[in-house]
C-alpha cells in the first residue's frame, strides 16, 4: 500500500472507530517512519503539528519498549499504554516495515478513555485498522 492509500484507509477505519465511541478517540495521529537514530514525518493531522516531531522523543517514551521487544515491524502489530496521558502518546500501528501510526488524546489518558464503556465496541474498529497494514503493509 503507499501513502495515499494509507492515510486514506486510516481516515475510513478511524472515522468507524469515533463512530463506535460516539465522538473522537484520538486528537492526534501521525505516520513515523524509524529508520535507525532518524525519524520522518509522513502524515500529522492534530493541535500541535508544530511541536511534535520537536516533542515526540518525551512524549513516545512510554510506548517505546513496545517497540523494541518481540516486534517484527513488518505491519499490523498494535499496542497502547496507560501511561500516555496529556500529550503523551497512547498507541501505536505499526504499519508497514519501521513506519508507524502513532495515535494519541491529548486531553485524555487510555486509562480515561477505555473506561467508558462505548471502549468495548470501538476496540474493535481499532483492531480492523490495525489488520489492513497486517495483510497489506505500507511501503515507503
Amino acid at each position: 500500500m503507499n501513502l495515499e492509500a494509507a492515510t486514506t484507509r486510516i481516515e475510513k477505519s478511524f472515522a468507524k472507530l469515533n463512530q463506535a465511541y460516539g465522538r473522537p478517540v484520538f486528537d492526534e495521529l501521525a505516520i513515523v517512519g524509524l529508520s535507525g537514530s532518524s525519524l520522518e514525518l509522513h502524515f500529522y493531522e492534530g493541535p500541535r503539528e508544530a511541536a511534535f516531531m520537536g516533542e515526540f522523543a518525551d512524549d513516545s517514551i512510554s510506548l517505546r519498549k513496545e517497540l523494541t521487544e518481540d516486534q517484527t515491524a513488518l505491519g499490523g502489530e498494535f499496542s497502547f499504554t496507560r501511561e500516555g496521558d496529556g500529550v503523551g502518546i497512547d498507541a501505536y500501528i505499526c504499519l508497514g516495515p519501521d513506519v508507524y501510526l502513532f495515535c494519541n488524546n491529548t486531553k485524555k489518558s487510555m486509562s480515561e478513555v477505555t473506561a467508558d464503556p462505548a471502549w468495548l465496541d470501538a476496540q474493535g474498529q481499532f483492531l480492523n485498522a490495525s489488520q489492513f497494514f497486517a495483510v497489506d503493509p505500507l511501503q515507503l
